[in-house]
């Protein structure tokens, strides 16, 4: 059934969800360096900070529960805004059904298996973890260039199709940099899975100031 919004102005206020967001992600993880005096952010991952062993654990996951509910608000206004306010192209929609799909996963997937500690051990629940992380990453490899391409293919917005062709190059780039580094240097993993996450972030806070400041008039583009 259709949704017919009165205002598309609601969708664009609701697009500053992925504003929000990524402002919890970056608020659970300062909070849990705060309460883990010890968490080496060089080496350590992020996920460390919610793992079920770690001092950090119930304050970190009790704020991710803010970045979770925002993000996945954030792509269904994104679903629903390029599907009934500005069709682009079936490449770009693509795209974002693919990150709803991987942020729903990651959601759902990471509640149901926390990282059981911060060793990293071989156990079914850290598997799990591993596997669902894998799945999420390789869906955002895919994802991102598909956003970028369908962006391109409008030839109607350089700047936002530069920003994600970058974000694109960064994010694949530290993904494939972070497995490489966990197993050569891994003291600095932390660093390079930092790059990684941080530049998902602010790609979502670009892509909701995009749509927030978004004034084109609606129209359908096939291929």
């Amino acid at each position: 059934m259709k949704i017919d919004f009165k205002s598309r102005g609601t969708l664009n206020i609701l697009a500053l969800s992925g504003v929000v967001a990524s402002l919890f992600y970056v608020a659970h993880v300062v909070a849990g360096r705060i309460v883990w005096s010890n968490y080496n952010p060089l080496a350590q991952p992020i996920s460390d900070l919610t793992a079920t062993s770690a001092i950090s654990q119930e304050l970190a996951s009790m704020i991710l529960y803010g970045y979770d509910f925002f993000n996945l608000l954030f792509c269904l206004v994104l679903l629903v805004y390029f599907r009934q306010v500005t069709k682009l192209n079936r490449t770009f929609y693509a795209g974002l059904v693919l990150k709803a799909v991987a942020e729903v996963l990651s959601t759902v997937g990471y509640k149901l298996f926390p990282l059981a500690d911060t060793d990293w051990t071989s156990s079914f629940q850290n598997n799990m973890h591993y596997a669902i992380t894998g799945v999420v990453v390789l869906s955002y490899i895919v994802l991102a260039p598909l956003l970028t391409t369908g962006l391109a293919k409008t030839r109607k917005y350089p700047a936002m199709t530069r920003f994600m062709g970058l974000f694109s190059i960064v994010f694949i780039t530290s993904g494939l940099l972070t497995v490489i580094v966990a197993n050569i240097y891994p003291e600095y993993v932390g660093l390079v899975e930092r790059v990684n996450l941080y530049s998902l972030m602010v790609s979502n806070m670009a892509l909701a100031l995009w749509v927030f400041n978004h004034k084109e008039n609606p129209k359908s583009v096939t291929d």
